[in-house]
């Protein structure tokens, strides 16, 4: 019980570093949209940032994930201290590698990316150094997690993340040095914290290069990089297309809109740290299954109903948030990636018997057949029906995979989902908000009424395919008093 205790309380903990980045980064969405003018810069930012994202996964190649592993591994602080010198040197290498290509390849590589725009000449090389720093600060971070230091964590989390957006900030509001601005504010305020750290961390590190511990590092670490590649797949090629295939200002639309849906994370994020420990926590128990199942029907009506209320009332939201005329359409788009952030969510707990018996691969696999169709179905889509084409291939995409995952589980862990249930209501729920989509693109009047009558069929659902009813909520009440007791 107390190790329990303490999972939740280190979960707890390094979750505020989190949480407050999360919300620091919202914060400024606003700043962002309005003084990001020109056309396709908004775009060119959000296109920039996912060319970083890959970079990050290519050059630290799972090195991290291996380090929570050999961390408590290696057989005494010396041998620790060899991996961990021996991850921050290769990720750091392999950057600086990328840095120097993108350096020679110079305007011709630039003009090609963001469609001849000189004056991006040097901003791959400025946002590869400013990726530099921010990977060791991913590595020294981690290693201050793995030894719990939660409050050196914590700080340094906040610290490069809200300063090098602050700076960034400055740079384009005051030296109106537009997306060039955000990444030389990121370049000072992540190599600098990077530097913070490796003077903290300085007696943590062994100059010993060590093929033999690379070689474990990267065997444990790179199987991981398809995983990660689907997702970034899934996050990022949608606006990538749109920008190329259908115009920049379409993607300039796309991106603010990610920026907006992503609050939902600001929800999702806390019951994603607790799921893991507290699914492990009870796997022995006989009821598990049945609790598993509550969970997960719980967050879908929960998440489902709280995404279409915030639909009611988007358009008001968005306009304040973004501010730009010219982006005002993006409003109806919205529910789409905040659903697509949900059903990302859900797959933990559809496939939570995946997770139980360590058939991971298993998800992975998902993601890359979902990656797949995303890529292939965006390229048919974009051309034809822009950003709906885009959107709605998220949505199609984690369907898949939560149909895959849970098509997987019941074959090593059976749970009732209810998954009859679960198809009809997301059907209903889908064929209502597209409905409702349509009332506010064509500015219906007096759209309440198609609100109300929306909320209306969704209870009746809820209750008509039994998905959920009032008895399960006494279940839940007596169920998690148990968790205090034996287990």
């Amino acid at each position: 019980m107390n190790h329990l205790k303490r999972l939740f309380s280190d979960s707890a903990a390094f979750a505020v570093a989190m949480m407050g980045n999360k919300l620091a980064a919202l914060l400024l969405v606003p700043i962002y949209t309005r003084y990001l003018k020109g056309d396709g810069q908004l775009a060119e930012w959000g296109l920039t940032n996912t060319i970083t994202l890959i970079l990050t996964y290519l050059c630290i190649l799972g090195t991290d994930a291996a380090m929570a592993f050999y961390f408590y591994d290696a057989k005494d602080k010396k041998e620790r201290g060899i991996y961990f010198t021996n991850a921050v040197i290769f990720s750091a290498g392999m950057c600086v590698i990328f840095t120097i290509l993108v350096l020679v390849g110079g305007a011709p590589l630039a003009e090609l990316i963001y469609k001849g725009k000189e004056e991006y000449t040097l901003l791959l090389p400025v946002a590869f150094l400013a990726t530099l720093g921010a990977i060791v600060i991913q590595h020294i971070l981690g290693y201050a997690r793995y030894s719990r230091r939660v409050w050196l964590f914590n700080i340094f989390s906040m610290a490069y993340v809200i300063g090098s957006n602050l700076l960034s900030v400055y740079f384009l509001v005051f030296k109106h040095a537009g997306v060039m601005g955000i990444f030389y504010g990121q370049l000072i305020g992540q190599v600098g914290v990077a530097l913070i750290l490796v003077w903290i961390f300085r007696k943590e590190f062994v100059l010993q290069f060590s093929r033999s511990h690379l070689s474990h590092l990267i065997k444990y670490g790179a199987p991981l990089l398809p995983t990660l590649i689907s997702f970034w797949v899934m996050t990022s090629a949608g606006r990538q297309i749109l920008y190329y295939l259908n115009s920049p200002h379409s993607a300039d639309i796309y991106e603010a809109v990610t920026r907006i849906a992503s609050f939902i994370v600001l929800i999702t994020a806390p019951f994603q740290l607790a799921w893991r420990p507290f699914s492990m926590s009870i796997k022995e128990r006989e009821d598990a299954p049945e609790v598993f199942s509550l969970v997960g029907r719980a967050l879908l009506i929960v998440g489902t109903i709280a995404i279409m209320c915030l639909t009611f009332v988007m358009d008001p939201i968005y306009q304040l948030i973004i501010g730009r005329p010219d982006l005002s359409e993006g409003y109806l788009y919205v529910w789409t990636l905040s659903l697509g952030t949900l059903f990302n969510v859900l797959h933990t707990v559809f496939g939570v018997g995946l997770l139980i018996k360590k058939e991971t691969k298993l998800i992975s696999r998902g993601f890359l057949i979902a990656a797949c169709v995303y890529l292939i179905g965006n390229l048919v889509l974009v051309p034809v029906f822009h950003i709906w084409g885009a959107v709605s291939m998220t949505l199609i995409a984690y369907l898949i995979v939560i149909i895959w995952v849970y098509i997987q589980n019941q074959k090593v862990y059976p749970v009732n989902f209810r998954f009859r249930s679960v198809t009809i209501y997301l059907a209903v729920y889908l064929s209502l908000l597209m409905g409702i989509t349509w009332v506010q693109a064509n500015q219906i009047e007096n759209p309440w009424i198609y609100y109300a009558l929306a909320l209306v069929v969704m209870i009746t659902t809820i209750f008509a395919t039994r998905l959920f009813s009032v008895k399960y909520l006494y279940q839940i009440g007596n169920f998690l008093p148990k968790l205090g007791g034996k287990r």
